[in-house]
């Protein structure tokens, strides 16, 4: 299943007209709540984290998925962790890329890995780029990844084409 996923700075967590634009989109398109995840940049400061807790929470009420990206990056992390019930957290890539040479980069995986699934969240890792690290963060336990070496970057159309081919396929047969 596809899932959309929406990068959301600090002042967009904090527009009060944001969740009728969602519902929106999604009354619209007829995309699936549960199609659709929100990740809060994590080298973004959030100042106002009342209306942060309330985008989560109405978020979470409608079944979006929700995530922390770029985590380690920011000054906040873990200040993010116990204010937000996240689903997902993305493991920023300066901690990956040099992960195959740096002990200090592999002992912060490890533990952002190992905090990420006790509280039950997925761990994502970004900008794999190369085999033998995929292969070092499948081994620490990052289920998922993101980089040049698992898709590279294409135009939005070519993927709703592929995206509405699979949903026809599947209704075919």
């Amino acid at each position: 299943a596809l899932t959309l996923g929406f990068n959301l700075s600090a002042q967009t967590l904090s527009d009060p007209q944001l969740w009728d634009f969602v519902d929106s989109v999604i009354e619209e398109t007829g995309a699936p709540h549960s199609g659709i995840g929100f990740e809060i940049t994590e080298t973004a400061a959030v100042t106002n984290f009342d209306a942060a807790e309330q985008f989560v929470r109405k978020a979470r009420e409608r079944r979006c998925r929700v995530g922390l990206d770029d985590f380690g990056a920011g000054m906040s992390s873990f200040e993010y962790l116990r204010r937000f019930p996240v689903d997902t957290i993305k493991i920023d890539g300066s901690f990956i890329e040099h992960i195959t040479q740096s002990r200090f980069d592999r002992e912060i995986v490890l533990a952002i890995t190992s905090i990420a699934r006790s509280l039950g969240c997925d761990v994502v890792g970004e900008k794999i780029e190369r085999q033998d690290t995929l292969a070092m963060l499948s081994d620490m336990g990052v289920a998922f990844g993101q980089g040049f070496l698992l898709h590279q970057p294409e135009p939005l159309e070519r993927i709703v084409a592929r995206a509405t081919k699979g949903a026809t396929a599947r209704k075919a047969s």
